[in-house]
Parts: structure tokens; C-alpha cells; sequence
């Protein structure tokens, strides 16, 4: 019996030893890790793996850090390119339209990008895998206002990170919790997709430049050019590349108070955007006449009479961030002295869509100048990886032979659900307007602190500001049903 003990005793040593073996890009985790694959009520604790017979009626997992997520996941739940057959070719009826999703949008922590710009980038990496746990299992927290638990959550069984930073930084990290949790989810990525979806635009042996527009994160981590660079390397043509880095764009589409705020009537001190005198995004007067900014409903704010003579300026509306960086973006072109056409724009920040219709009309303007017109192609794609991420999802369903038994359409199940901060953890410092302080969000947390500092709510009402389900109803209509179905709210 004492011999049976000890083996036993070995046995389990050696798996735990291997159990941190395992753990590669989760190491500086590990506290966490351990944490949550123990035997014990984290909130984030690992859901033991279910019946694989019964994965096809699992849901699909989508997060991102805020509502621009819901882009990619429009994308998906109206996409249309492939038949009954699984070919190529629409048939009118929605691909994913058997299959129930659910959502994430961590506002609590976005935006993403500030991380990598405060030196946190493991901190990143931890919210992006609470995200990814959060999907793999079954529990959320009932309300904003409440502790309390439930556990009735569908998991999932495939999952879509909606987030090109947090692409960039974390999805091999979560591909390695999904190894070493045993869950076995396939983790797709919008960074890839977008890359491919820029270069089947550009015709065989026709030079042109593509840009990123993307989060100064995701522009920090070079993930688009080494992907691209890595795709069109067999390619005969020059393809150049650029980058812009769209600093408070994304922001402002989701009303953070340091970039817009329409209770603004003047320049506000907490104010980080664009400015007169921002080294890395600096507002140029001599540039006013092609920014062509809203100065009305204080989309502008500034100090003295007219924007030349003031000396303070501060963007306050997501179209005047839209216009800020797309010129921008077409003065990096001129200032490289390069007469290669610029010929997509890889939107590579979830939101931007959001901003599409702005976009192009600063593009279209700007090809009607002489300053700018010679840089720009007759016609300028904005690719969206969103669609070609819809394409990857489906394709990996289908040869998995995942998909959930046609007619149910249980897409109308879908749940949606968002982080805020945790009133109930006496350590949370949080504003006025119940939001993280910047201090206390981007540089006191520290990683591998076993405590929760957000409760993952469902959507509500109270949550989402009428501007953003404006923009949600506006820009994605289908979307907003679901979304709506899923609050149960009356028009």
C-alpha cells in the first residue's frame, strides 16, 4: 500500500512538473495560470472540457476591448459566400445562421493600445486571456450593481479575437492556455485576414502602397508589415507599405472622456489626442486647409477666435479624428517622395469601420487637390479584415465538420456581454463617472493579482450610451437586433 502511495505522490509531481513545463509565453503568468486550473472558485477558473460529441451545439466566441468588436462580428453573422454545398458562391441565406455567438466587449480596460504605451504589455496579455477564459466557460456576473455569480453561459467551441491589438499581442498566448487548459479551441486572429483581403485588390504586376491604420499599439508591434511583408515576398511587384497610428479614433467612438466628451464647450487639462504640440501626433495649421475640420457643436475645441490664431486645439468628434489621420496618413506619402499610388487602406483597428463613411469622403476629397491627388489611386479600397475573418471561421467549421445542424437558427440565442469595474473590490479606484482612473488602470495593476477587479456584466441599457447604439443601429442594423433581442428592449 506505502508503494502504491508513493507512486501515486510521483505521478501526480511529474504532471505538475510538467503542467509548468508547458507553460512557454504564459511564464511570466504563471501565478495566475495555476491559479485558474486548480481546484477553486476563481471567477476565471478552467471549465473542464465537455462531450466532444457534443461540440457542434457550442457556441461561437468573439471578444474585443470595446463595441468596435461588433464590426467583425456583423461581418460574421451576415455573411454570405458560401451555399449549402459549402461552395463558393451565395445563396442568400446567412452562413453562420445555425450557429449561436457570444460577445465581449472589455470597455473596463480599453482602450487597449495605452497598455503598450505605459510599458504593460504583460498586463495586456492578462486582460486578453481573462477575455479568452471568460469565453471558454460558464459563468458572468448578474449586473453592474451585484456580486453575484451565475454559471448558465454557453461555452464555445471555436474563438474569434475581434481586436487587432490584442491580436497582436496575446492570441499566441491564448492559443497556449487553450493548449494547456486542454480546451482545444481554435483561435482565429483579424491580423492575417485583413493582410490577405489588402492584397488580392492589387492587380499582378501593378506597384502600390498599401497603409495600416491601426492603434499606435498595433502599429508598435510592426504585426501588419511582417505579415504582409511575409505574403507578398513571392510577388514581382513593388508593394510599399506605411502605417499610421489613428491616436484617439478609436477612443472617441467609444465617448472616452481624455479624447471627446460633447460635454466639452472649451479645451479640457485631461485632454490626450492630437494636438499643436504632440510629438508623435501633432495638429499642423498649415496642414487646416486639408483637414478641413467641423468646427460647429464644438467638434473642435479651441482657445481664441479661429483655429490660425489659437494655441490650443483639440479634436472633439470622431469625424475630425477620422480626417486628422487620413491626412496624415497621405502626408507620410508625400513627405517619403514616392510616387507608388496609394491603393488600400487596411482598417486595422476594429472601430475604424465605424468611421468608413468618413474616411472615404477625406479620400475623395483629397484626390480632387493639388497636394495629394498624384499620391492617390482613382479608387481607394478600405479593406475590412473583418470579411475575410468570416471566410477563416467558416472554413475551419466546415472542415472540422463543426457546424450545428441546419434550421434552428440559433443565432437569435446570441448573448452579448461587457466588463466594468468592480465597485465590490475595496483596491478599484475609479472616477466620477464610475470608470477606471488612468493611474490606477494603466500603471498601479500589476499581473498575476488574484483579484477581480471587473465584473463581466450583460449588456444593459445603463452600460451603453445612446450614441453608441445610435452607431450600432446605424452602421449595423442586424446586429442591433440581435443586440436588442438580447436586452429584450422595446423601440
Amino acid at each position: 500500500m506505502k508503494k502504491i502511495l508513493i507512486c501515486v505522490m510521483l505521478l501526480l509531481l511529474f504532471v505538475q512538473c510538467k503542467k509548468k513545463e508547458e507553460l512557454k509565453l504564459l511564464a511570466p503568468h504563471r501565478t495566475f495560470i495555476e491559479n485558474i486550473t486548480e481546484e477553486n472558485n476563481s471567477f476565471y477558473a478552467v471549465a473542464k472540457p465537455g462531450d466532444p460529441k457534443q461540440k457542434k451545439g457550442l457556441a461561437i466566441g468573439v471578444f474585443d476591448s470595446g463595441i468596435g468588436g461588433l464590426t467583425v462580428f456583423d461581418a460574421i453573422v451576415n455573411a454570405d459566400f458560401y451555399n449549402s454545398a459549402n461552395e463558393n458562391r451565395p445563396d442568400g441565406i446567412k452562413d453562420f445562421e445555425q450557429e449561436q455567438f457570444i460577445y465581449l466587449a472589455d470597455q473596463a480596460n480599453m482602450p487597449y493600445s495605452n497598455y503598450v504605451e505605459e510599458g504593460k504589455k504583460d498586463l495586456l496579455v492578462e486582460h486578453v486571456l481573462k477575455d479568452a477564459l471568460f469565453l471558454l466557460n460558464k459563468k458572468y456576473h448578474v449586473s453592474a450593481g451585484s456580486p453575484e455569480v451565475a454559471a448558465d453561459k454557453p461555452t464555445i467551441k471555436a474563438m474569434v479575437i475581434a481586436c487587432n491589438t490584442a491580436t497582436a499581442y496575446g492570441k499566441p498566448q491564448v492559443e497556449e492556455l487553450c493548449r494547456v487548459s486542454g480546451s482545444g479551441i481554435k483561435v482565429i486572429g483579424v491580423i492575417d485576414a485583413g493582410c490577405k483581403g489588402a492584397l488580392e485588390i492589387i492587380e499582378k504586376g501593378k506597384n502600390a502602397t498599401i497603409a495600416v491604420l491601426a492603434t499606435p499599439a498595433t502599429v508598435g508591434s510592426m504585426a501588419y508589415v511582417n505579415t504582409l511583408n511575409e505574403l507578398k515576398k513571392d510577388r514581382p511587384e513593388t508593394i510599399r507599405i506605411i502605417q499610421q497610428g489613428g491616436k484617439g479614433l478609436h477612443e472617441s467612438i467609444d465617448n472616452k472622456p481624455e479624447f471627446i466628451s460633447r460635454k466639452y464647450t472649451k479645451p479640457c487639462q485631461a485632454y490626450q489626442g492630437p494636438s499643436l504640440f504632440n510629438e508623435h501626433y501633432r495638429i499642423q495649421k498649415d496642414l487646416l486647409p486639408w483637414y478641413n475640420f467641423d468646427t460647429t457643436n464644438y467638434q473642435i475645441l479651441y482657445n481664441r477666435g479661429t483655429l490660425d490664431l489659437s494655441d490650443t486645439i483639440e479634436i472633439n468628434s470622431v469625424e475630425n479624428y477620422a480626417r486628422y489621420h487620413v491626412v496624415s496618413l497621405v502626408e507620410q506619402l508625400k513627405a517619403g517622395k514616392d510616387t507608388v499610388p496609394l491603393k488600400a487602406i487596411i482598417l486595422g483597428c476594429t472601430h475604424y469601420p465605424y468611421a468608413s463613411a468618413t474616411i472615404s469622403s477625406v479620400l475623395r476629397e483629397l484626390k480632387q487637390t493639388a497636394r495629394y491627388g498624384y499620391l492617390l489611386a482613382d479608387s481607394v479600397f478600405l479593406i475590412d479584415p473583418a470579411l475575410n475573418t468570416a471566410k477563416e471561421l467558416y472554413s475551419y467549421l466546415s472542415e472540422q465538420d463543426m457546424f450545428n445542424e441546419k434550421g434552428q437558427n440559433r443565432m437569435q440565442k446570441s448573448r452579448f456581454f461587457l466588463t466594468v469595474p468592480n465597485p465590490f473590490e475595496p483596491e478599484v479606484e475609479r472616477n466620477q463617472d464610475g470608470r477606471f482612473t488612468y493611474e490606477y488602470q494603466y500603471r498601479k495593476r500589476t499581473i498575476n493579482q488574484l483579484k477581480d477587479f471587473t465584473l463581466i456584466v450583460p449588456f444593459s441599457r445603463e452600460l451603453i450610451s445612446g450614441e453608441q447604439m445610435g452607431m450600432i443601429q446605424t452602421r449595423l442594423p442586424f446586429t442591433y437586433e440581435l443586440l436588442k433581442n438580447d436586452m429584450k428592449l422595446k423601440d
